[in-house]
């Protein structure tokens, strides 16, 4: 593996790390839209002084309704996202957010003609079976709901479908208009689309500077620019199981800062996903691109 490959995989494990802080940030005492709304005002505020750096504020016609339509289903998926964690617990919200990813993965050789070598199937599979067993008490005495309400799971269900599709219709646009532009015109969409509580958000970030500048410029506009460099590096089955190091990272600062304490069967769980996360690192090779990157 050459060392851009090798560079990308560990700034992709370091910030699916970091961004397992982001449900912690969202049960503070702030309206989930408005929480939302300040992460892709902030995320985007903060890729345009990028552009403005490198002068290349100007969205290029091609791919232009890629990237909108992109822009509203992320809009889509952090607003229910951001719901499902007021509705419902870390761990399911998570765990059923995060099949929207493993759908893109299974879909994008049949849509994107992406080639997948069949043991990434395997590493998707181990991840899928680990976050399930990341929201199974030992026994069998909760389920997939417990702890939750139905219109949480619900919420986390329209994100999953929301980010799949937002992974597949993006994913042309960033080889011919560069990951930095794609990113900043998606979140741009999105920040329109959630402009009726920016009065909100602006009110929030005043109040609460720390953890909303830290949501939106550290976990919105520079992830995003680290997710698109990787994964033009990489293919989208892998850059979708390394990511499900987030929900595992999740899971253990809920554990300290939460009190929602794994049991032995989803410690298995959380096993199971960094093994898939090795697979995928292991089968992360320039053959497997075919086309270009996605975005979480």
């Amino acid at each position: 593996m050459s060392s851009r490959r090798t560079l990308a995989l560990i700034a992709l494990v370091l910030l699916a790390v970091s961004l397992g802080a982001i449900p912690l940030i969202v049960r503070e005492d702030i309206p989930w839209q408005e929480l939302v709304s300040a992460r892709v005002w902030l995320g985007a505020i903060t890729l345009l002084t990028l552009l403005a750096i490198r002068k290349q504020l100007r969205l290029p016609a091609s791919h232009r309704i890629e990237i909108v339509v992109a822009g509203v289903l992320l809009a889509i998926h952090w607003a229910m996202f951001f719901w499902a964690l007021k509705l419902t617990t870390v761990a399911v919200a998570l765990a059923v957010v995060y099949l929207g990813p493993v759908a893109a993965a299974v879909l994008a050789p049949r849509l994107l003609g992406e080639r997948v070598p069949g043991r990434m199937y395997w590493a998707l599979g181990v991840a899928f079976i680990g976050l399930i067993l990341v929201v199974i008490r030992e026994g069998g005495d909760t389920t997939l709901t417990s702890g939750s309400t139905l219109g949480g799971v619900m919420a986390a269900l329209v994100s999953a479908v929301a980010i799949a599709a937002l992974m597949l219709v993006s994913k042309a646009a960033v080889d011919e208009v560069g990951p930095l532009v794609v990113t900043t015109g998606e979140l741009m969409t999105a920040a329109v689309v959630l402009s009726p509580w920016l009065p909100g958000a602006i009110r929030e970030t005043v109040a609460n500077p720390l953890p909303l500048l830290t949501l939106g410029i550290v976990l919105t506009g520079f992830s995003f620019l680290i997710i698109w460099t990787a994964i033009s590096e990489l293919s989208v089955a892998a850059v979708s199981v390394m990511l499900h190091i987030e929900p595992i990272s999740a899971v253990l600062l809920a554990m300290v800062f939460l009190d929602e304490v794994p049991d032995p069967l989803q410690w298995l769980g959380i096993g199971l996903v960094i093994a898939g996360g090795l697979i995928a690192a292991r089968d992360a090779t320039r053959e497997d691109v075919l086309a270009a990157p996605a975005n979480l």
